[in-house]
């Protein structure tokens, strides 16, 4: 029996008019002084939207803010993200674009003297401390990234830098100091973010009276780690929706609106054509692998076959693997 596919009516829309109509709504909230959320599902242009919205801000604030020793705080993820940024803006002086790290440890590297009693409480640094005979006046430094006590200085580890910041935003002076330096502060990948420092901004600031603005950047269903916050809600955060995808064809995208209908996306050229296939392995019998990030994935040798497996069949239909064509 053949059935016939019916393809959902095209709605008369774009990915450029929704992308426009979600850009016009970040605008409004960084001119009314709205914290806010993008939304931004995979291939809607979420890095474009962050440019933006600099590019913007640039522009409104390029001249006040130097006069009053302030800045605009672009937090990422990695290093190479904080470049791109960096350059896509022209390096302006009034971005301040730093991993979440880096941007933490400048707001706490001055609080010498509650770093040093917060490291000494610290499980990690027990063991160290007492071989050192105490931390004495030492000088907190963070820039090896990892433990080490010298005569004159303690290097802190990676996994120190958050875990400090979050106990001295207890600190009444830290907290007016990051909101005198930086008014408006963005965040990108958010749902990847560290949970607890997520917490703390909630506890701290959104909501609260002078605190800066915040605009939380990413797409909750692509969370990667296991202690990122993930879906981020607040009262006083508005949900933007970015409805854009300019990666897709129609078909893909009608697929993807089906199991995400609270964030229907438009694409870039309704009349493309394509075709959507599902390989999975839900029935493979065997032990699977355990652990935080691992957990549930097949064992590298099965999902290698697997992944071969699926690779011959593209082919024998007719696809071309080869990377001019197929993007992995």
């Amino acid at each position: 029996m053949k059935v016939k596919l019916r393809s959902l009516p095209v709605p008369e829309t774009s990915a450029e008019t929704a992308s426009q109509r979600a850009l016009e709504r970040i605008y409004a909230a960084l001119t009314e002084g709205r914290s806010f959320r993008l939304e931004a599902g995979a291939g809607a242009g979420k890095t474009y939207s962050l440019i933006k919205a600099l590019e913007f801000l640039i522009k409104r604030h390029e001249r006040e803010m130097p006069r009053r020793d302030q800045q605009i705080a672009c937090i990422t993820y990695t290093n190479v993200a904080r470049e791109e940024i960096e350059a896509r803006t022209d390096r302006h002086p009034i971005i301040r674009c730093d991993t979440n790290h880096g941007f933490c440890w400048s707001l706490i590297g001055a609080f010498q003297r509650q770093l040093r009693g917060l490291v000494q409480a610290m499980p990690a640094w027990q063991a160290r401390i007492a071989e050192a005979g105490g931390l004495g006046d030492r000088q907190i430094e963070y820039s090896l990234g990892y433990r080490v006590i010298r005569e004159k200085s303690v290097s802190l580890h990676h996994d120190d830098i958050l875990p400090l910041t979050i106990s001295l935003m207890a600190n009444l002076k830290l907290r007016r100091l990051l909101a005198d330096s930086y008014p408006i502060i963005l965040i990108d990948e958010y749902q990847d973010t560290d949970a607890d420092w997520i917490e703390a901004i909630k506890e701290n600031f959104l909501g609260a009276e002078g605190a800066p603005l915040f605009g939380f950047f990413g797409d909750h269903w692509q969370k990667i780690y296991g202690n990122g916050c993930g879906k981020l809600e607040h009262p006083a955060v508005e949900e933007i929706g970015k409805e854009a995808n300019f990666r897709s064809v129609q078909t893909v995208v009608e697929k993807l609106n089906a199991m995400r209908p609270e964030l229907p996306q438009f694409v870039d050229d309704p009349d493309s054509v394509g075709e959507v296939r599902l390989f999975h392995t839900n029935g493979w019998p065997g032990q699977r692998l355990t652990g935080g990030h691992w957990g549930g994935d097949l064992p590298p040798e099965v999902a290698h076959a697997a992944l071969v497996n699926v690779r011959a069949r593209l082919e024998e239909s007719g696809w071309n693997i080869q990377p001019t064509s197929t993007k992995s």
